[in-house]
């Protein structure tokens, strides 16, 4: 399958460090991937297995959100990807990110050569549970969004929060049962879906 990034997603990796992945969209349509450059594209041909991605959202004391992308493809005992994306639903970037995030059917992870010139992608299914979530998480990050502007340094110390509160095994791992189905447990101090 070939996948191509927008336009601004593509300068956005550039500067980006390899081995680092950033969330970015694809060209030509309303899609959220990840994408990281890599030194040898063509050692990501075979699907790495299993490929795990949870959407959480997390409130930190301050009151300020921070929304991780948590994943891992392959196993320990192979290759494998790991790691943890953060997006900041009061950036329009990340916000139009998080919105298609509600609404895609697909999860794509692009892994290219240095120069941004070739690559192969893996994908999964975006389970129509986990859009659910994302829009779950949205109506509860939208009373923060309309009334708080950006601010790079808060956002950062929730960051650091969040990683010091929960290790990246326990954000993959995170979920809750609500009826016959599985979703995304929002970490934080708001009603509704809270894990304390």
């Amino acid at each position: 399958m070939k996948v191509e990034l927008a336009p601004r997603s593509h300068q956005r990796l550039q500067t980006t460090a390899p081995d680092a992945p950033a969330v970015v969209a694809l060209k030509g349509e309303r899609e959220t991937a990840l994408a990281m450059r890599v030194e040898e594209v063509f050692s990501y041909r075979r699907p790495l297995q299993p490929f795990l991605l949870n959407c959480l959202g997390y409130q930190a004391t301050g009151g300020v959100w921070v929304v991780a992308l948590a994943f891992q493809l392959g196993a320990e005992s192979e290759r494998r990807v790991a790691g943890r994306v953060y997006l900041n639903p009061l950036r329009n970037e990340d916000a139009v990110f998080l919105c298609h995030l509600a609404l895609q059917e697909r999860f794509v992870f692009v892994f290219l050569n240095p120069s941004l010139s070739g690559g192969v992608s893996q994908e999964r299914v975006w389970a129509m549970e986990e859009r659910y979530g994302v829009r779950r998480l949205l109506s509860q990050t939208e009373r923060a969004v309309s009334q708080q502007p950006a601010n790079t340094l808060e956002f950062e110390r929730a960051k650091a929060e969040l990683d010091a509160r929960f290790s990246l095994p326990e954000l993959l791992a995170t979920r809750t049962p609500i009826g016959e189905t599985a979703v995304p447990v929002f970490l934080g101090a708001l009603p509704g879906v809270v894990l304390e």
